[in-house]
């Protein structure tokens, strides 16, 4: 799917138009395309009172990943349920896959803001989130993305990121050398890593078992400071919520310390996994099975760092920003390779 054309404020839906023109935006204020959208189309109005911001979601054949529908039945239940650290969700048009929300004055933090207070903001929210398990909206909330509920099932899935990386169809020198890279360092350090969890997850029943509905969380996915802004009151307001759903609290742990773009420093791990395992869904020995799946989860990230390589991840990019620069393919087989660096470093 080629990237589509920003709307005009002429084309959008006519519950969108008539609701922003409620709010104060001009009939012809300017769409403003953002940066920031890895996936999806995300741009900027400005209106009378404040601004707000327009999302237009990613959708291909490859990818079944229902992104829209996900994350407008999180925020009505995050918004419904009193959660004020999220953009307001203003409005929604399934036929076109559109959300308006309000437009959050912030920044993102830089990785030197990644502090202990940070952090308990994070598991404040998530925390405040398992609040909501008994709220009705939160029955109309599906699995997240990728979700499984045993160790078995979540090294399978990493497994079948490892083979897909395989698959690169070299164009150019940097896709020839991101082969090398996929099949010369990575594959090897996953065959080791799943081996060794393996092993660990058959000789403890407790490890190995599959989680109960009372064992799992609600968990905004792809969760971290990369998709938080740091609002004017020095509030961290979250944001980004396609694949959020049902989860494994620790695969929600391994994604938060396992996220590159700011990154959350392993001197903070026992502060996160103390405070949200005295939140509403502590006490089922999830921090075990997160220590034991992270260098899995390490690799999973080195994988997803060379979308950029990958038919799926070129088609998401085009979409949201356009085509890959030959630069940023290397930018993305650097960072594979440090991270991968650093699965070795933990292990030893």
């Amino acid at each position: 799917m080629n990237a589509s054309p920003v709307p005009t404020f002429g084309q959008l839906p006519d519950k969108l138009r008539s609701l922003l023109l409620e709010r104060g935006v001009a009939a012809d204020a300017p769409i403003i395309p953002l940066k920031d959208g890895g996936n999806n189309q995300v741009c900027r109005l400005a209106g009378g009172k404040q601004d707000y911001v327009l999302k237009r979601y990613f959708q291909h054949p490859t990818d079944t990943r229902d992104r829209f529908t996900a994350e407008r039945v999180f925020y009505k239940l995050l918004w419904n349920g009193g959660l004020r650290q999220i953009p307001e969700p203003c409005g929604w048009d399934a036929e076109h896959r559109l959300g308006l929300f309000a437009f959050v004055p912030g920044r993102k933090l830089n990785p030197a803001e990644v502090t202990s207070e940070a952090v308990k903001q994070a598991t404040e929210f998530v925390n405040q989130i398992n609040g909501l398990r008994e709220h009705p909206a939160a029955q109309e909330v599906s699995a997240a993305s990728e979700a499984y509920f045993s160790v078995t099932e979540q090294v399978d899935s990493i497994a079948r990121r490892v083979a897909a990386i395989q698959q690169i169809e070299p164009q150019s020198e940097m896709d020839i050398r991101a082969v090398a890279f996929a099949r010369d360092e990575l594959l090897p350090a996953w065959r080791e890593t799943a081996d060794a969890i393996s092993r660990r997850a058959h000789a403890d029943r407790d490890l190995n078992k599959r989680l109960g509905v009372a064992e799992r969380c609600l968990s905004p996915s792809d969760f971290g400071f990369h998709n938080a802004l740091l609002a004017e009151d020095s509030r961290l307001h979250f944001i980004d919520f396609e694949y959020a759903g049902w989860d494994d609290p620790a695969k929600l742990a391994c994604d938060f310390f396992c996220q590159p773009q700011v990154p959350v420093g392993f001197e903070f791990w026992d502060l996160f996994m103390n405070s949200f395992a005295a939140g509403p869904d502590g006490g089922n020995g999830f921090p075990s099975r997160a220590r034991l799946l992270l260098p899995a989860y390490q690799i999973k990230w080195c994988c997803i760092m060379l979308n950029h390589f990958v038919k799926a991840g070129k088609a998401r990019r085009e979409f949201a920003r356009g085509v890959a620069s030959e630069e940023a393919k290397a930018m993305q087989l650097e960072k594979a390779r440090r991270l991968l660096h650093d699965v070795h470093k933990l292990r030893d």
